[in-house]
């Protein structure tokens, strides 16, 4: 149970304190835009728009009203279930306006309860009576801007994935550069066949030698028989040429390139959000090696009573208290997303599944 009280003190009457406080208008120029009317019984929404200690819109109902003088409420929304009184007391110089705030604020009810506590004085203290002074025809005033909540910082850069983006472009240039030096190479040395040891003839080749031709001194000439050479001589056995010598081929080697390594899952759960009855989770498949993987399950276990469903990825297949989502394959490096509602959990504040597995490996984050 949280409580807030805040008193401030306006110089101006209770009738016209109630104005503000009650008239849609008026509502809308200090505090939150709303269908609010001073009606017991009734039911209006309020629709907080970024203030620090409102998580979104807010459902409430009038329990008890007497005009110009208090003012009862019930406020739920998300993980908020609270009682408002706005209550005017008369005094000397104008009005005592006393706000009092108590309730469920959810599980980090403290550090609501600080930034409820800022806007309060900011709406109450500094909005509510510029609109105060404009009503009772004091010039034109100016509201001062209301409080916002600040723009979440940027997620760090994911270095697990960049890593694993770096290694996985190494991979391929690694490998592109294997195949392109495993090449098989067409170059070959045939030998010339039957060639002959002495100037490249063929070995059965058969030649006459020719003497040199002597000069006479008259000028004639006379030419001396050829000499037939042991080639040409007559023999009962015949010559067998040698055998062609057997062309010399060159074999390509061949590399045996590095195989990639094999897909490796790993799942990594989160609490996206949290309310009264239950939370958002967010489980991401990622995976870690060289090669597509095969398909996929998710599998968390929730206590008995206990319902998922799903908002982003597959739908989930209940089996007792285990439910699971099933993908097909994450490339390499690569992630698939799973986020799902978990409500009618009966272990209060516990904010999580009981278990979660990817593929029979369990979840980091739980």
């Amino acid at each position: 149970m949280t409580e807030i009280r805040i008193d401030v003190d306006f110089g101006h009457p209770p009738a016209l304190v109630w104005r503000a406080l009650t008239e849609r208008r008026q509502l809308a120029r200090w505090f939150i835009p709303g269908d609010l009317q001073p009606i017991q019984g009734s039911q209006f929404q309020l629709l907080p728009e970024a203030l620090p200690g409102f998580d979104g819109p807010i459902a409430g109902q009038v329990l008890e009203v007497s005009a110009e003088r208090r003012l009862v409420m019930r406020w739920k929304g998300e993980q908020l279930h609270a009682r408002v009184t706005w209550e005017l007391k008369p005094t000397a110089d104008g009005c005592l306006l006393m706000v009092s705030q108590s309730g469920f604020l959810g599980v980090r009810g403290s550090a609501r309860r600080q930034a409820l506590v800022s806007t309060y004085d900011r709406l109450f203290g500094e909005r509510l009576p510029a609109v105060l002074d404009g009503l009772a025809g004091k010039g034109d005033a100016v509201v001062p801007r209301p409080p916002r909540v600040a723009p979440p910082a940027p997620p760090p850069p994911d270095r697990r994935r960049q890593l694993l983006a770096i290694v996985a472009t190494a991979t391929l240039i690694g490998l592109v550069a294997a195949l392109v030096a495993n090449l098989p190479s067409e170059t070959s040395v045939p030998a010339e066949a039957g060639a002959s040891e002495s100037g490249g003839r063929p070995s059965g080749f058969a030649s006459a030698t020719v003497g040199a031709v002597p000069t006479t001194a008259a000028g004639a000439t006379t030419q001396s028989p050829p000499t037939p050479s042991r080639s040409a001589t007559p023999s009962a056995t015949a010559t067998t040429p040698p055998a062609p010598s057997t062309p010399a081929r060159t074999s390509p080697t061949t590399t045996e390139a590095t195989a990639p390594e094999p897909a490796e899952l790993a799942g990594r759960y989160r609490t996206l959000a949290t309310n009264l009855l239950g939370y958002r989770g967010e489980v991401v498949v990622e995976n870690a090696g060289g090669t597509a993987s095969g398909d996929w399950a998710v599998t968390i276990t929730v206590p008995v009573l206990a319902l998922v469903s799903g908002v982003e990825g597959p739908r989930p297949k209940q089996s007792g208290t285990s439910w699971t989502f099933s993908g097909s394959g994450v490339p390499p490096g690569g992630s698939a997303r799973v986020v799902f509602d978990v409500t009618l959990d009966t272990l209060l504040g516990n904010q999580r599944p009981l278990s979660c597995q990817v593929s029979g490996a369990a979840c980091t984050g739980l």
